[in-house]
């Protein structure tokens, strides 16, 4: 009889045991349910903050482009002609560009050249304020450089 006793308080240990198991994984699975429905929650909160912020920001620049669109510069009010007339089908930035070109080009052949001698030889192609353009455009890129004085250009 003492096996009976034994079986049975084996078999007792082990569903006592069993149950305690079942109950454990049972408040596992709640506890996980509770936590994905807490991160559920969470990302939800998170996405209408950020749709918020999204529409807030294409608002302000909806707002900006609006008023950046009805504002009139200082070009669009000068009833002024302007200082450059671009040629025919050549716009001013061309013009500019090409006449660097060709300064870049006569100092290439000539070396370090006087601007009033740039002058005098461009002065067919172009107009001073041009000329000047060109000179600043060179000097921008680092091309060319002028005296201290800044009576002659030479190649850089």
């Amino acid at each position: 009889m003492a096996t009976k006793k034994n079986k049975s308080a084996l078999t007792e240990a082990g569903e006592k045991v069993g149950k305690a198991l079942a109950r454990s994984s049972h408040t596992v699975e709640e506890t996980g349910q509770k936590m994905k429905k807490a991160a559920g929650k969470i990302v939800k909160d998170a996405a209408k903050k950020a749709e918020k912020s999204v529409e807030s920001a294409i608002s302000k620049v909806k707002k900006e482009v609006n008023d950046l669109a009805h504002k009139k510069t200082a070009c669009a009010t000068s009833d002024k002609s302007p200082l450059f007339k671009p040629g025919k089908g050549t716009t001013v930035e061309g013009q500019i560009g090409f006449l660097a070109g060709d300064i870049f080009e006569y100092l290439t052949k000539n070396g370090p050249t006087p601007v009033a001698k740039i002058t005098s030889v461009m002065k067919n192609r172009a107009s001073l304020p041009l000329l000047g353009a060109a000179l600043g455009w060179l000097a921008r890129e680092a091309k060319i450089s002028f005296s201290k004085d800044g009576a002659k250009v030479s190649l850089l």
